[in-house]
């Protein structure tokens, strides 16, 4: 169908099924439909406006998250190099702690080297054994008020006597590297027997 077909002898539109084809009226269903596409594109935008708003949050909270994470033993030893206890409690002397009769006497820090790690025994029986990876002790110890240090920057090491076949390898990996952090952070170390 041409043009003229649709015009009737005046030069109007014809209607064709009930639709207006004059050219008044395309103009303004072309009007209407850009006026429908453009609400169309300003609400496309808004939803992509609200999306990055929300990954903007998303990512904020999950930033928030990692940076109140648990330090990993990897930091804990790196931070065993720039270890406080030097600056904040005296050096140890050992004319506090040489001459003490038996070990119920001790003061400063106990730790038990067993297979499982260590335990900071504290001088109060009473009071429950906390246990640790060798990599955690310095900071435990840097915890500890200076009261508990009375004899100065030293603690007493033993390992427990109690042990099952196949424990040794496990209690001299854990002694050898509780000893190498603590004279790293500066602490002095009196190795005890067995017990």
């Amino acid at each position: 169908m041409t043009t003229g077909d649709m015009l009737d002898g005046g030069g109007r539109a014809k209607q064709q099924g009930g639709v207006d084809l004059s050219f008044g009226a395309l103009i303004k269903l072309d009007r209407d439909s850009a006026k429908l596409l453009r609400v169309r594109v300003h609400s496309i935008q808004a939803k992509m406006r609200s999306m990055a708003r929300l990954g903007t949050c998303l990512l904020a909270a999950a930033i928030a998250l990692l940076s109140c994470a648990q330090p990993t033993s990897l930091q804990t030893v790196v931070r065993t190099e720039a270890s406080t206890l030097k600056n904040r409690i005296p050096a140890a002397d050992p004319s506090k702690y040489r001459s003490l009769a038996d070990s119920s006497e001790w003061q400063n820090p106990y730790l038990l080297v067993s297979a499982k790690g260590v335990d900071a025994r504290p001088i109060s029986v009473a009071t429950e054994t906390l246990t640790m990876s060798p990599a955690d002790v310095v900071a435990y110890l840097e915890k500890l008020p200076s009261i508990k240090w009375s004899c100065g920057l030293v603690v007493a090491v033993q390992e427990n006597g109690l042990r099952a076949l196949g424990d040794d390898a496990r209690f001299k990996t854990n002694r050898e590297e509780l000893m190498h952090l603590l004279e790293k952070a500066g602490v002095k170390v009196e190795l005890w027997p067995p017990a």
